[in-house]
């Protein structure tokens, strides 16, 4: 083995161990925020949401344009007006090769965590945050699977609103308007495209 496979190698491991512990990072936080609402089920609040996603890679949308994106959200107030928030997104769409023209289907999985601080905390609060991402792709067609994942950076803003009188059913009923940009570099077959975007939607959920 030549310096420069070896060099290679030890870079590719250097990956693998990097990624190893973006993974038990995301881990902890997501068990860290399950402890606190085991702790004290107070100020936390679960929604679901949908909205639309349009990717930032010009050459993703010529393939598979724009389409729903899906997730679930929970949040828990940490106080001074600031909230620990996960989330977890699932993209799919088919589309066709440029050249072959041939059928493919594409997966997006992102899972992220954020702080956002909530400001004018009045009969509709909004709030901006930022965080982690952790985006998990696949692509599948009659050339190939590809599944690649990388770590990368998101931007939160939106509005939500408490509804009461919905006692006997949930103690509220939120809606949230949600605007979402990501960021996030991955190079499957030696090709480097951006797999985030923009995503506007809605969520609807309750607090306990």
């Amino acid at each position: 083995m030549n310096l420069e496979e070896k060099v290679k190698l030890f870079i590719s491991r250097l990956d693998k161990i990097k990624m190893m512990w973006m993974k038990r990072l995301i881990s902890a936080g997501l068990a860290f925020l399950f402890c606190l609402t085991l702790l004290e089920a107070k100020d936390f609040r679960i929604e679901w949401s949908g909205g639309l996603f349009y990717p930032t890679e010009k050459a993703f949308r010529s393939i598979y344009g724009e389409g729903i994106i899906y997730g679930l959200d929970v949040s828990r107030y940490m106080g001074k007006n600031l909230e620990f928030h996960i989330a977890c997104r699932y993209f799919t769409k088919k589309g066709r090769l440029t050249f072959t023209q041939e059928k493919t289907t594409i997966k997006l999985l992102p899972l992220s965590a954020d702080l956002r601080y909530i400001f004018l905390k009045r009969k509709v609060n909004l709030y901006a945050g930022a965080g982690l991402i952790y985006d998990l792709f696949e692509e599948k067609n009659p050339i190939g699977k590809v599944r690649e994942h990388n770590l990368g950076y998101t931007i939160k803003i939106g509005a939500y609103k408490k509804m009461r009188g919905f006692k006997k059913i949930i103690k509220a009923l939120i809606v949230d308007f949600q605007i979402e940009y990501h960021y996030c570099k991955m190079r499957p077959v030696e090709i480097r495209f951006d797999a985030g975007g923009t995503s506007v939607g809605i969520a609807l959920g309750t607090e306990f």
